[in-house]
């Protein structure tokens, strides 16, 4: 690649990396670029949490759903919707923790191949997430690009099949968790966690690709 130029990793000095990780320096010597493979391992388990926890409470959701009004089995059945629903929370937080420190480092890698090939600033890495409204399509337009940058040069496109899928899937789930919040019907809470399920299963494909894209192309 004509803007990385590869080195061995005591190179880089207190740069903390896998042994395992694909390695390489930009062409301006200030970054370290490198696909790390526990980060993204990491990442993927962490989706697979958030899978489990949400099909488990799919499976609550709809004990409570078929329980009486007013019996113990209903009552309990609430109560491990109320638990799973926590739990939820704290496997989004943790998830979403690791995957923007692994979408950082994607953006940074994918910025040596192609410099202007990026439509918003880094910082609108994590940022585009926390802005209201906007949260809906800017993390997507960031992610387009970081694709593109990564995908093979005689291939190069900004989105694809899987990517769109999981991102329709992700923003679906995200605005019935919006609705049931404000104590929508049990049905739509029930279909915000089976979205979630599928975005999740999806996201893992996601991150599996992309990284090895960008493993390709630092080893190219």
């Amino acid at each position: 690649m004509s803007t990385l130029d590869r080195v061995p990793s005591a190179a880089l000095g207190c740069v903390p990396v896998n042994h395992d990780d694909t390695i390489a320096i930009s062409s301006t010597g200030r970054e370290p670029l490198f696909v790390p493979r526990a980060m993204t391992t990491v990442v993927m388990a962490a989706l697979g949490v958030c899978v489990l926890v949400n099909a488990a409470l799919l499976v609550a959701q709809l004990r409570f759903h078929r329980a009486a009004d007013g019996s113990y089995a209903a009552v309990q059945r609430e109560m491990w919707v109320g638990n799973l629903t926590g739990m939820r929370l704290l496997a989004f937080l943790v998830t979403g923790i690791v995957f923007l420190r692994w979408l950082w480092q994607m953006r940074v890698n994918a910025e040596a191949p192609a410099p202007r090939g990026h439509r918003m600033k880094r910082g609108w890495t994590t940022g585009a997430w926390l802005v209201p409204v906007a949260c809906f399509f800017l993390p997507k337009r960031i992610i387009n690009d970081i694709w593109a940058a990564s995908s093979p040069p005689d291939r190069s496109r900004r989105t694809d099949a899987l990517l769109t899928s999981w991102w329709l899937l992700f923003v679906a789930a995200q605005l019935l968790a919006f609705t049931s919040a404000s104590r929508g019907p049990l049905s739509t809470e029930m279909a915000g966690a089976a979205l979630y399920v599928l975005a999740g299963v999806l996201g893992i494909g996601v991150v599996r690709r992309l990284a090895a894209m960008q493993r390709a192309r630092l080893h190219g």
